[in-house]
């Protein structure tokens, strides 16, 4: 059974604290947690804001926990920041999908424990080891998105993983696209959503194991230095490959889109046959 931890912080929401706003944050928050965050670090509370700075490490938002006690840090400066990719030999630029909102529910998603049951479907020994985390928090996200009636900004997210997977530092830890596009494309689950229980999300959002590999090979080769041959990876891999990432392409590319995806795809399938 779905375990909820921290409920007092989720139900009147973890305090948090902006990058910009440190260390003065730090003055309002819980005199408890502000102890135990120096008592970890072995710094006193007035010079925990470098060392809290230290943590977001370049992204956009991070939960600490201390025992039951917890602090979502954001950089909103960071969220902010364009989309600049490099996609088929052209630079596009597109401003952030990336919100303050959907980096906070990410973050409470992090502080739901969730038993083991239900994080073993996510967990391959091929696959970033944090990944099942990273599942739980967008899953969580997600579906409070449908709670609220804002299921649309799940597309943000949606394209917000797609868009770090083509970046020069392909991030596959974050990469949970296969789990949720499947919650927005179909009617019927779009539908259901916001009345099913999160363990029931987590139930019924499994991914194919086995496909996992193949996107990373296809991603790798479509985004990476662009040495090597394309190993084989079959056909449907191909097609389902262009419709994990079509939706967010098209928002980045334009029109662009349709001869760069006519090339590449030509590419992937005849290596593919071979």
């Amino acid at each position: 059974m779905l375990s909820l931890v921290l409920t007092a912080l989720l139900g009147g929401g973890a305090p948090m604290c902006d990058r910009s706003e440190l260390p003065g944050c730090l003055e309002r928050l819980p005199t408890p947690l502000v102890s135990a965050l120096s008592q970890h670090w072995g710094v006193p509370p007035r010079q925990l804001g470098p060392t809290l700075e230290r943590q977001l490490a370049g992204q956009g938002a991070v939960t600490l926990t201390l025992g039951r006690q917890a602090l979502i840090l954001t950089d909103g400066r960071r969220i902010a920041q364009p989309h600049i990719l490099l996609v088929g030999h052209e630079v596009y630029e597109l401003p952030s999908v990336h919100s303050l909102s959907l980096a906070v529910l990410h973050e409470q998603g992090h502080l739901i424990e969730v038993g083991e049951e239900l994080r073993q479907p996510y967990r391959f020994a091929y696959w970033p080891e944090v990944w099942q985390e990273e599942v739980v928090a967008d899953l969580y996200a997600l579906w409070q998105l449908a709670r609220r009636g804002e299921l649309a900004l799940g597309w943000d997210l949606v394209h917000l993983r797609n868009f770090n997977l083509m970046g020069a530092a392909p991030d596959w830890a974050h990469w949970t696209t296969p789990v949720l596009l499947p919650w927005l494309v179909s009617p019927e689950r779009r539908q259901t959503l916001a009345r099913l229980s999160f363990e029931r999300v987590l139930a019924t959002s499994v991914v194919v194991a086995a496909d996992l590999p193949h996107f990373r090979t296809l991603g790798r080769r479509q985004f990476g230095p662009g040495r090597g041959a394309y190993p084989y990876v079959p056909p449907q891999l191909v097609e389902r490959w262009w419709q994990l990432l079509t939706p967010s392409l098209s928002l980045l590319m334009g029109e662009d889109l349709a001869p760069y995806r006519q090339r590449q795809h030509r590419l992937m399938v005849a290596k593919s046959a071979n």
